[in-house]
């Protein structure tokens, strides 16, 4: 049993190391994007303001495709600022991290520091995944939530694993 557990906790390793270095690099870039794109996102928002104003003279069919319109450009205006995909990539690094550590204690006894490990790794990929803007569903395959999502799984499990395996080998009863 504990040979499976030490399979399982590698795989776990590997796809979690694998995903979190993944979400870095994709946290890291959309930061990059979001400063890059600050100067649009500001002008097409004075634009927006002034079309409010526009669509306040017209009336009937025309106006409520207008403000329809509206709100879209709102929705997709509405993104998250770089200092936050520069804190999610950093979150990700660090369950990337907690893998490699749980690696580790999937072959020596941690004792408190697997199940500290296991704590920490928990309450990161609970917060990468809460503060993870999510706006997938129109404008494009995979938000961040879901990369933070397949992110955190692997983590937990193989943190999991290694606090499952904390006690290292179990010395006999002596009488």
């Amino acid at each position: 049993m504990r040979i499976l557990m030490r399979i399982l906790g590698i795989i776990a390793v590997i796809v979690a190391v694998g995903m979190g270095t993944l979400g870095v690099v994709r946290n890291f870039g959309d930061a990059e994007d979001a400063k890059e794109s600050a100067a649009m996102v500001e002008q097409a928002k004075k634009d927006l303001e002034t079309m409010k104003e526009n669509v306040k003279q017209l009336s009937g069919p025309e106006a409520d495709e207008m403000n329809s319109e509206i709100a879209d450009m709102e929705e997709m205006m509405d993104i998250a600022s770089p200092g936050t995909y520069t804190t999610l990539g950093i979150m990700m690094a660090l369950l990337a991290l907690a893998s490699i550590v749980s690696a580790v204690f999937l072959f020596k006894a941690g004792g408190k520091t697997a199940a500290m490990l296991l704590g920490a790794t928990v309450v990161i990929g609970l917060a990468a995944i809460v503060l993870s803007p999510d706006f997938s569903s129109k404008y494009g395959a995979m938000s961040n939530r879901s990369v933070a999502i397949i992110v955190t799984v692997p983590a937990v499990l193989a943190a999991l694993f290694a606090f499952a395996m904390r006690n290292g080998k179990k010395q006999p009863a002596h009488a």
